[in-house]
């Protein structure tokens, strides 16, 4: 099919190319948190591979594991979204909006739904690993809700997609927040912030139910156990799922901010800048820390946040 070609090579494989990156970080992340892990003590062989089998069991058997790789899902969709959006406005695909637009709607739906499951192969690599588990374990509830999960991911996207295409007004806004301070000067190490709020709020807004899920979770399940003990936890988990928004933030200094290297500014006046970027955009956890635990814990656990 002519239009599936001009799609996959247009879309699919160039997110892979700009994103495979982040692709393979979670990816070596994950197979070596699975197989590669070193467990606390010392235990035989035979004790090791049980507690590996046990750690992959919880990917098709917990609850909590499902809901935490659902968001982080719903997140690698939403990113498929803007990158398509953002290449429709590219001048060389401008071409799509007069070609795509004489097929049938049907005959577009299918292109999109098979261009969203090429962008979904990495869902798709989890569902098939959960589900070699559960055959082999007798677990399908989890891996069925998987699969489920992937195809309302997938239609959805292709219904956004044609509606990008078949629109007929294709002009963008800024958000209230950059209209009102468009007269006020802004200090570069917060541009980042009025970036998120302009084109990243449903994604900052998913980081942040991930993390509130995730430290509420934690609280829950380890209520005996001391702050000084809980607490670094917390910090590991909410600085886990804040490293997307620090990679975002990497990636925006690299393509906006490049002049900045020119500029006559010290090394700790542009520590302190962007320690108050990292500051405004954790101050939700900050707030949860500072309600939760002591002072002097809590001040700690900010520290490490941003170191």
């Amino acid at each position: 099919m002519p239009l599936l070609n001009i799609l996959l090579k247009g879309f699919a494989w160039r997110f892979y190319k700009e994103n495979s990156g982040l692709l393979l970080f979670f990816f070596v992340s994950i197979i070596s948190y699975c197989f590669f892990i070193k467990t606390a003590g010392v235990y035989r062989q035979e004790e090791s591979v049980f507690y590996h089998l046990m750690l992959m069991m919880t990917f098709i058997t917990s609850p909590l594991v499902m809901l935490m790789v659902f968001t982080l899902w719903l997140l690698y969709t939403i990113k498929s979204w803007q990158f398509v959006a953002r290449q429709l406005k590219q001048n060389e695909n401008y071409f799509l909006f007069y070609s795509i637009t004489s097929y049938s709607w049907a005959k577009q739906f299918k292109a999109w739904l098979m261009i969203q499951l090429a962008i979904s192969l990495p869902l798709i690599g989890y569902w098939l690993f959960a589900s070699i588990l559960g055959i082999i374990y007798h677990s399908w509830l989890i891996p069925l809700i998987t699969l489920l999960y992937i195809c309302l991911l997938a239609l959805i996207s292709a219904r956004f997609y044609v509606f990008l295409v078949n629109r007929t007004e294709r002009t963008s806004t800024s958000s209230i927040l950059i209209r009102l301070s468009r007269k006020h000067t802004k200090h570069f190490s917060t541009l980042f912030i009025y970036r998120i709020f302009d084109q990243e709020k449903i994604l900052y807004v998913l980081i942040k139910v991930l993390s509130l899920l995730a430290m509420t979770a934690l609280f829950r399940l380890f209520p005996d156990a001391a702050d000084q003990q809980i607490a670094p936890l917390i910090i590991l988990g909410v600085t886990t799922i804040h490293s997307f928004l620090i990679y975002q933030e990497q990636r925006f200094q690299e393509s906006r901010l490049h002049l900045l290297r020119n500029l006559p500014l010290s090394r700790i006046k542009l520590f302190f800048s962007f320690a108050l970027v990292y500051f405004l955009i954790t101050l939700p956890e900050t707030l949860w820390l500072f309600s939760k635990f002591p002072v002097l814990l809590s001040l700690l656990s900010l520290s490490l946040i941003h170191i």
